[in-house]
C-alpha cells in the first residue's frame, strides 16, 4: 500500500492538504472544463464502492473545489 507523505515536520495525513485539493482541481479544469465536476464525482463514487472512505473523502473536497472554483470562473476560460 502506498504511504501517504508527510507534510513539513508534521505527521502523516489521511488527507491531502488545501494546496493538493486546489491543485487537483484546477488541473481537472485543465483537462476536463465544465466536465471536471463529472469526472471528479465519478472517482469518489468509485472510492465509495470500493470501501476507501479516505479516497472518497479526498474527492468529495475535490468536488467541492471545482465546484467552487466554477462558479467564480468567467464562461470564456473554460472550454
Amino acid at each position: 500500500m502506498a504511504e501517504r507523505k508527510h507534510r513539513r515536520g508534521g505527521p502523516a495525513s489521511a488527507l491531502p492538504s488545501r494546496d493538493d485539493i486546489w491543485q487537483a482541481a484546477t488541473l481537472l479544469i485543465g483537462v476536463y472544463g465544465r466536465e471536471a465536476m463529472e469526472y471528479a464525482d465519478t472517482r469518489r463514487t468509485e472510492q465509495q464502492a470500493c470501501g476507501d472512505s479516505a479516497g472518497a473523502e479526498t474527492w468529495t473536497l475535490i468536488v467541492s473545489q471545482i465546484e467552487h472554483l466554477l462558479r467564480d470562473a468567467p464562461a470564456a476560460r473554460l472550454h
